[in-house]
């Protein structure tokens, strides 16, 4: 056969076989124009040289700014200081040349520079010293270039040398400049300069270990641990090699360096004769005789030799590539010339089939392609495929079925279809044509769910069948899970709310008395806010932990809301023992938790419990919560939640639901209409409680409180006012209707000569609503400008959407109007956060102020208060001052401002007039503005 394949060859003509080869450089050519052979040229040059690693002799130090030293000396920058003294020491050991490759190219804020100049000057009259100077782009979006230069002081005695670095086209640092030059001055590399020569740019020689070189920490120079011996003679780069510091390269055998270490490598190199790549021209050549050679030897020889020929220029070329670097200093292509040489072999071996052989051999790879492909498939499938003979032995199992049932393919080939699938025990013809539902059993004798699918193959011999199973463990589970989350709370794992009301209810009919608790953390939003959400999830799951534990099987707990748990204790009545559960629930809630997000600081929470007790009077008797579709579980969620929430209000930690609770409900709802057709009909009425000066006792000023109509029965006070207003989205139009009735009054003010200055409240409600603020920046800006309107704001009020709020409030003050926060020491305010709201009026809470005398701790805060508000340049008020002592302490101690029942409580409009009649000393004095 050799023989009738060596004529035919012969007798093909010898053009083809040139053409062929004419074609292998066409490609050859096309990628190498292309660019797509600098890659693998590059990346099999970095194995090569990878595998020729080794240490050398060498006379660099690299003293390393290292992340020891930086922990060491404590701070980052430096004082330059720090480098005079280890510059100084380096002076003293006798080096040979130094290079500091430090950017002082600007003053240190730290200090320090004239030390740093006077050592290196010192140093640089016995040794070559060189600084560093880099070219980069003036900024991210500029690309026009700027020279950084150290200090004129620093560069008077030294040399200034280039550290530019430039990646090659991966994105790696392959080789070396000579320099570059500005301005007609020519600055020399640094690896230049520490190998003694002027004008040398060079490959990096990656065959030196960077071990090559002595690493000294700064720190053990610092601390004098470094002998001289180490550094007399020697030739030392400073340079950072701490990785926070960022100055490090990409390189392809080490990939990642140190800039220092680059340059070390980079003196090195020149140091042993430089390492530069093959001319142009020489590597032309190279391939032209590559090309030649190979078209020769392939066209003389069969595939097989050819092949054997290809494996030894291989060898051949790498060898040739090793020597070439390692012993004349070059860099030869090495990946191109022998990809010519294959695509030669391979262009002049399929010019030599003819078109019958070319059919044969793509019919055999396409049967082979087949076949591979349909045992791949059978054998990475994610069903499990059993074949089957009609008796139920088993003939072939796949991969799949072998993992699923934890046995080898010897185990299953001829055993039973039943041992593992226990429906086949009555015979194939006995299982479902359709897919249906059973279950594999595995060596260990586990039961995994599958879905099942036989069928009949029909073949020329005996019949055989195929069992295709589909794992439905994955269903199973997630339905399992549905099931689970339509039962139970993700994240505490309690009954949710839909399943808590069927347990309830179904305990119902079997009981005569029962007791719902609702039980609600207190202060929860502030516990996300300050510690952040995942604190408050760990929260959630310890709570109802504790909650689960303590009830045990007395009932059923779940979660019910954000942070609201509701218990059912069938049997339980509040009066007799359901108190004395709620308060030692309580205890063991409220017991100091240690969470894994708050570290060692223990937080300790408050909780409130509301009841309502089945089978009671009030219970039975209230109409109120009745509805068609309410089960009787939900009345008593909601009466137990409206006593939680009245506990809340009365600062009751347990109480239990009342028949009259409903009535003050339907109260609520009585005022939001109320509310409404006050502010229609002009019904509400302002007063105004003065604002003295303390240091006169001069009247600067009011505050305007909005009261009830006097004229509408029951009156209602302002905190459930606000309440009711804020929850039905009144709190704007009735903010809006105050802001109006005192603009109308601004003229007659001015008249009088009143005082200008008019505080009023604002509700946290409205920094939400950009439309208000807008709003009431429009009525101030429409007003005559006699009143200097001051918003008051608690310190809390801005918490939960700061940046938004923020924005508005910052709006509201550059209209004009200053800002104070009230009831100051009650929340948790930073110094930053006030100094975020440009608040200039700060207001000590009444329950600082009143009785000051008899409170140490009050006094304490008090003066650290106004101390630190007069040092934020801002004006204190302390409200609540009602006996002489309380003003004698204030004044002593710089408060700025003070009101209260000691000068006046808050008053009409006409008393206010008549009061400010009654001192002679106001006159007609204008407000001093804060």
């Amino acid at each position: 056969m050799f023989a009738d394949t060596g004529r035919r060859f012969k007798s093909r003509p010898a053009s083809k076989v040139v053409v062929s080869a004419l074609l292998a450089v066409v490609v050859f050519i096309l990628l190498q124009w292309s660019g797509l052979l600098e890659r693998p040229e590059a990346g099999l040059r970095d194995r090569i040289v990878g595998l020729l690693v080794e240490q050398q002799p060498s006379n660099l130090v690299i003293l390393e700014i290292d992340s020891a030293s930086i922990e060491a000396i404590g701070q980052w920058p430096w004082p330059r200081s720090v480098y005079a003294t280890a510059i100084s020491a380096l002076g003293q050991a006798d080096i040979r040349s130094l290079m500091v490759d430090v950017d002082f190219s600007a003053a240190s804020s730290l200090g320090g520079d004239a030390e740093l100049e006077g050592a290196i000057r010192s140093v640089a009259e016995a040794v070559p010293v060189f600084l560093p100077v880099f070219v980069q782009r003036r900024s991210q979006t500029d690309s026009a270039l700027m020279i950084r230069r150290p200090l004129q002081g620093l560069a008077e005695s030294v040399e200034l040398v280039s550290v530019n670095m430039y990646p090659a086209g991966d994105g790696l640092v392959r080789s070396l400049s000579v320099g570059f030059r500005w301005q007609d001055k020519f600055y020399r590399g640094a690896w230049n300069a520490l190998a003694a020569q002027a004008d040398t740019g060079t490959w990096i020689d990656y065959t030196i270990s960077p071990e090559s070189f002595h690493y000294v920490s700064f720190i053990d120079l610092l601390e004098g641990r470094v002998p001289e011996r180490i550094l007399r003679g020697r030739d030392v780069i400073i340079g950072s090699t701490a990785i926070e510091l960022g100055d490090n390269l990409a390189t392809p055998v080490n990939h990642v360096l140190p800039g220092a270490v680059v340059q070390a490598l980079g003196a090195q190199t020149l140091r042993n004769g430089g390492l530069y790549a093959a001319a142009p021209v020489a590597g032309f050549i190279i391939l032209a005789l590559f090309w030649l050679g190979t078209t020769v030897v392939f066209s003389r020889c069969r595939w097989h030799r050819g092949l054997q020929v290809l494996g030894l220029i291989i060898v051949v070329w790498l060898g040739v590539f090793a020597l070439a670097h390692l012993h004349a200093n070059l860099i030869l292509d090495v990946f191109k010339p022998l990809f010519l040489s294959a695509l030669v072999y391979v262009a002049i071996n399929l010019a030599r089939l003819d078109s019958a052989t070319l059919d044969r051999l793509w019919l055999q790879i396409s049967l082979r392609d087949n076949e591979a492909l349909l045992d791949r498939i059978v054998a990475t499938t994610n069903d499990y495929i059993l074949c089957v003979d009609r008796d139920g032995v088993i003939t072939k199992a796949n991969q799949s079925i072998q993992t699923l049932c934890d046995r080898s393919e010897s185990d299953m080939e001829n055993s039973q279809l039943s041992d593992y699938l226990p429906n086949a025990r009555h015979g194939l013809m006995a299982l479902p044509s359709i897919p249906f539902d059973t279950h594999v059993v595995t060596r260990t004798g586990q039961h995994i769910p599958v879905q099942a699918t036989v069928s009949r193959v029909a073949t020329s011999g005996d019949a055989i069948f195929t069992v295709v199973l589909r794992d439905l463990s994955e269903r199973v589970a997630r339905e399992r899970e549905l099931e689970y989350r339509a039962t139970y709370d993700g994240l505490t794992g309690l009954l949710n709310r839909s399943a808590f009301f069927d347990r309830a209810n179904e305990t119902l009919g079997r009981y005569q008395s029962g007791c719902l608790i609702c039980l609600d953390i207190d202060y929860f939003k502030e516990v996300n806010d300050t510690y952040g959400h995942a604190a408050g999830d760990q929260l959630l799951k310890a709570i109802a932990q504790r909650i689960e534990v303590y009830v045990g099987n007395l009932g059923h707990c779940a979660r019910i809301g954000g942070d609201g748990f509701a218990l059912w204790l069938p049997g339980l009545r509040f009066s007799a023992g359901g108190s004395q559960f709620c308060e030692r629930l309580l205890e063991d809630v409220e017991s100091p938790l240690s969470l894994a997000i708050t570290g060692d600081i223990p937080l300790q929470i408050s909780a409130t419990a509301g009841a309502a007790e089945y089978g009671s009077d009030d219970n039975a008797a209230d109409q109120s919560y009745q509805s068609s579709s309410a089960t009787q579980a939900e009345i008593l969620l909601r009466q137990a939640t409206d006593a939680m929430r009245l506990g809340k209000q009365e600062g009751i930690a347990v109480r239990c639901y009342r028949k009259s609770d409903s009535q003050a409900a339907m109260r609520r709802l009585e005022l939001v209409p109320a509310i409404r057709t006050h502010i229609n009909n002009d019904a509400f009425y302002l007063v105004y409680q003065p604002k003295l000066d303390l240091s006169t006792l001069t009247p600067i000023g009011c505050e305007a409180l909005l009261r009830w109509p006097q004229n509408a029965g029951e009156v209602v006070p302002v905190t459930q006012l606000i309440e009711v207003a804020e929850n039905s989205r009144q709190i704007v139009p009735l903010t809006r209707w105050v802001v109006e009735k005192i603009l109308t009054q601004e003229a007659e003010w001015e008249k009088k000569g009143w005082p200008r200055h008019m505080a009023l409240n604002l509700s946290a409600r409205l920094f939400q609503d950009r439309n208000f603020i807008a709003g009431l920046k429009d009525l101030l800006n429409s007003s005559s400008g006699y009143f200097v309107i001051e918003c008051e704001i608690t310190e809390t009020a801005l918490l939960g959407n700061e940046d938004r709020a923020l924005a508005l409030v910052s709006e509201l003050v550059d209209s004009g109007a200053t800002l104070a926060i009230d009831d100051f020491g009650t929340g948790y305010s930073s110094l930053a956060y006030l100094q975020s709201l440009r608040a200039s009026v700060l207001k000590i809470d009444r329950s600082f102020v009143s009785n000051i005398q008899e409170s140490p701790g009050n006094q304490v805060i008090v003066r650290s208060t106004i101390n630190m508000a007069h040092e934020l340049g801002m004006t204190v008020v302390a409200e609540g001052v009602e006996t002489p002592e309380d003003e004698q302490f204030l004044r002593a101690h710089g408060c700025d401002l003070a009101q209260g029942y000691l000068y006046a409580r808050p008053l009409a409009l006409p008393d206010f007039g008549s009061w400010l009649a009654s001192h002679e000393s106001v006159g007609t004095q204008e407000l001093k503005s804060i």
